[in-house]
């Protein structure tokens, strides 16, 4: 990296997330912090300088010292020049199947460490089927899903592991994540991206179901006097009644993200024989459960053809990309997700909770911290590879992030949560 000059690089910072990300970094980072812009427009990457500046004239001298580095996603030379230049790249630019590949592959072969946002779990995986042994040699940290799906999920999971081990020397088999709370917007850019995922984790998912299957219930069994294997003993169905929560509970969309995430992390860090993670969320009555699933089940059923997309795009039902909620609605989001834990003879409980809308002020926040804990908190127990968050960072991030306010609980008793219905809308 003999052309690096920047401690971090924003990628995609003319974007609803990447522009927010930028202000984060400005506002929270040690003096002396060389931040940069990049992006496809040199004008308007300079566009959003003059914008944050103008916001935050405390900051004006800062945010008008931060340079911009302009380059082409899909066009490989370039995204090597532009890894070049920095020490961590965080990128908002999505689909990342799309628009991320060439950037990673840069980022490995500059020896530039990585983080983003991205909820495309096949892709992830992809990524550390192809470059993770490279990265591995070159000592690069790749850390993808530093957003609101994984971070709860893969940290939350990770910091019960760890207490079961210390608590009860014993592994974790199991947790139960329950969304009892949730207020959030939507962007324009995060629905263009769901709608390239829903295709691809179909095919992925119907392409290695069996195989994972077979490979849980061979290998991995535990005994709770039955001899019950883990995926049988804690299967659930899409809506049913969570007897510790005393709530009915339904499909939660980022259900199947968070516990492939989860569920790889702690096959790498070793939480247990054949570790799972389930995911739901918790309603007001069964009523409201299935009204639930059938109103999330055509939602993905709109976003999955271009037409219907069109359609609501045109009708100003869902935001087109680079729009987003306001500041207002993203400062009076929250989230609370109750965790409920398991080892062969012991059940303990946990509570990741963020206080404003986890979409944007919290997936912001995740990322922004994941890049400076990649910049300036780097040790010898940080993983190098392409991983989740809690394998390459863990309680270095952790820490992190509970020094911002995040909340990440643990207890011998359920954690009382208020159960709020979810609120996810688009502002106008």
């Amino acid at each position: 990296m003999s052309d690096c000059r920047y401690d971090i690089l924003v990628w995609g910072a003319t974007g609803f997330t990447g522009e927010r990300l930028v202000e984060y970094l400005a506002m929270n980072t040690p003096a002396e912090t060389k931040v940069a812009l990049g992006g496809r427009s040199h004008d308007k990457l300079e566009e959003v300088k003059i914008r944050l500046a103008a916001k935050h004239p405390q900051a004006s001298v800062s945010i008008g010292d931060m340079d911009v580095v302009v380059g082409d996603s899909m066009d490989q030379e370039q995204m090597n020049a532009v890894a070049a230049k920095a020490r961590v790249v965080a990128s908002t630019v999505g689909p990342y199947s799309v628009y991320g590949t060439n950037l990673v592959r840069a980022c490995v072969e500059q020896r530039t460490d990585y983080c983003d946002i991205t909820g495309e779990v096949p892709w992830v995986r992809q990524m550390n089927k192809e470059l993770n042994a490279q990265a591995v040699q070159n000592n690069v940290h790749i850390a993808s899903l530093c957003g609101f799906d994984s971070i709860p999920a893969d940290l939350g999971c990770m910091m019960l592991a760890e207490y079961a081990k210390e608590k009860y020397e014993k592994p974790l088999l199991h947790v139960k994540g329950s969304i009892v709370g949730i207020r959030g917007g939507v962007s324009g850019g995060t629905l263009a991206t769901a709608a390239t995922q829903i295709g691809t984790m179909a095919k992925a998912k119907a392409r290695n179901y069996f195989k994972r299957s077979d490979s849980r219930i061979s290998t991995d069994r535990f005994s709770r006097g039955d001899n019950r294997d883990p995926v049988k003993q804690f299967n659930r169905s899409i809506i049913h009644y969570d007897k510790t929560l005393q709530r009915w509970q339904t499909f939660w969309i980022m259900s199947d993200i968070n516990s492939m995430t989860a569920g790889w992390a702690g096959r790498v860090l070793g939480y247990g024989p054949g570790f799972t993670y389930a995911e739901s969320m918790t309603t007001k009555g069964l009523i409201h459960a299935v009204a639930i699933a059938v109103g999330l089940l055509y939602g993905i059923i709109f976003l999955a053809f271009s037409f219907t997309r069109n359609i609501l795009y045109a009708t100003k039902v869902i935001p087109r990309p680079g729009e987003g909620p306001s500041e207002e609605f993203t400062q009076n989001g929250f989230f609370s997700l109750h965790l409920e834990a398991f080892t062969e003879s012991n059940t303990f409980y946990g509570k990741v909770s963020g206080n404003s809308d986890p979409g944007y002020g919290e997936t912001i926040k995740y990322l922004g911290e994941s890049a400076l804990c990649l910049a300036f908190d780097m040790d010898d127990s940080f993983r190098p590879g392409v991983y989740p968050p809690s394998v390459i960072m863990g309680n270095a991030l952790l820490r992190r992030l509970r020094s911002k306010g995040c909340q990440f609980e643990i207890s011998e008793i359920p954690i009382p949560s208020k159960v709020s219905s979810l609120v996810v809308k688009k502002e106008n």
